[in-house]
């Protein structure tokens, strides 16, 4: 296995532990607190780590333009299956709903969808996609910003202070707004938040790229207790999309968190069948964040037949039945929508295989967690 492969491995590798640990935190009754002190965070981090300055120092928007096209087609896709679907899923008590959408209706929220304005319960976990694509443009307007401060001082050491700078500034804006219970649209107030995490993971791939011999099993050890006694003892929750976070503490605990991925990412790669599972999950953890709640409510629906639930049972949201299913909703929500994720990417691959180039719709979405240029076989999602 050469660097590059390996790198490549080990951040779909982060990127399982991430959105396992999400998907984790929606249906499992014990350590949902411990896994949401970092797993959004590990997702922000890891874009940041793969910022590509020599590319898009000088393009911010175009930064953007890339992130957007990797990711919404398939997020169109999925939302509007959600929404087609609204209809029937009412009908089968599946969701708190009282309404039945006409064509009017569901035109309307088929339009909102595309524009990441998100209408259906079962698409709660897509406010992820504009957040994550205004920070990253937000942090590629910074570096832009310091290179701009080069050009016009002709001082190139005022570059790394520009961009520190105003990455820490937004980043307390976005607490200030957050703890102030403003949420903006496309959750800005998030994407302002976050920007010191993309920060620091730039920071880590320019000035340490060895980081991982820092990233032990005794390292891996330390940062988990210290994890669970913030939870336990201090009762310290994160929840930023409800817009609660820890003040600036935010940002330590987060950090210390995405050191214990990085750790466990290391452990785990030395484990073949492992590294493989968690390598699959993280190559298409766009899909399963798009499509898990969806999948919960499937298992529900199943469960509920068989045992004979009463309609009452099966709308609870994110999941019916947490103590009874909380492993099927976890294994199955995991895999099935990461099935899903990889039959539309082969699919994907064989169409454009027939067409002429240029002319290829692409529903496969880019890995936000993997490095610009032959490292990044288009084949990973985005940074859910």
């Amino acid at each position: 296995m050469t660097a590059d492969s390996s790198r490549s491995t080990y951040w779909d590798v982060v990127k399982g532990i991430g959105i396992t640990a999400v998907v984790w935190g929606h249906c499992m009754t014990r350590f949902g607190a411990f896994v949401y002190l970092f797993h959004l965070a590990l997702f922000f981090f890891a874009t940041g780590f793969f910022y590509n300055e020599k590319k898009y120092g000088d393009s911010p928007f175009a930064y953007f333009g890339t992130r957007l096209n990797g990711c919404w087609l398939r997020a169109t896709v999925y939302s509007a299956l959600l929404v087609l679907l609204h209809n029937a899923l009412v009908r089968q008590h599946l969701i708190v709903s009282d309404a039945i959408y006409n064509h009017s209706q569901t035109l309307v929220n088929l339009l909102n969808s595309s524009l990441m304005l998100y209408t259906e319960s079962l698409q709660g976990a897509l406010w992820f996609l504009p957040a994550w694509l205004l920070a990253s443009v937000i942090f590629a307007g910074t570096v832009w910003l310091g290179r701009v401060c080069v050009r016009i001082t002709h001082v190139q050491s005022c570059k790394l202070p520009a961009i520190c700078l105003l990455n820490l500034l937004f980043g307390v804006a976005g607490v200030v707004l957050t703890m102030k219970g403003m949420q903006l649209l496309y959750n800005i107030q998030t994407a302002l938040t976050v920007c010191p995490l993309f920060l620091a993971a730039w920071l880590l791939h320019n000035y340490l790229p060895d980081f991982r011999k820092y990233a032990t099993w005794y390292g891996c050890i330390i940062s988990a207790f210290i994890l669970y006694q913030v939870n336990e003892r201090f009762h310290i929750f994160i929840d930023i999309s409800s817009l609660s976070i820890p003040g600036l503490w935010y940002y330590p605990i987060s950090l210390l968190g995405i050191y214990f991925a990085l750790c466990l990412s290391n452990l785990i790669e030395k484990l073949k069948p492992l590294r493989a599972c968690f390598a699959f999950l993280g190559r298409h953890s766009f899909d399963i964040m798009a499509l898990h709640f969806f999948v919960f409510k499937l298992i529900d629906r199943i469960y509920g037949s068989i045992i004979g639930a009463s309609y009452e049972e099966l709308p609870h949201f994110p999941a019916s039945f947490r103590t009874e299913l909380q492993i099927p909703h976890l294994l199955i929500g995991l895999f099935l929508p990461a099935a899903v994720g990889w039959g539309v990417t082969r699919t994907s691959r064989f169409c454009q295989a027939r067409m002429l180039p240029g002319s290829a719709v692409r529903l496969s979405c880019r890995s936000s967690a993997q490095p610009e240029g032959p490292q990044n076989n288009g084949s990973g999602s985005a940074g859910a």
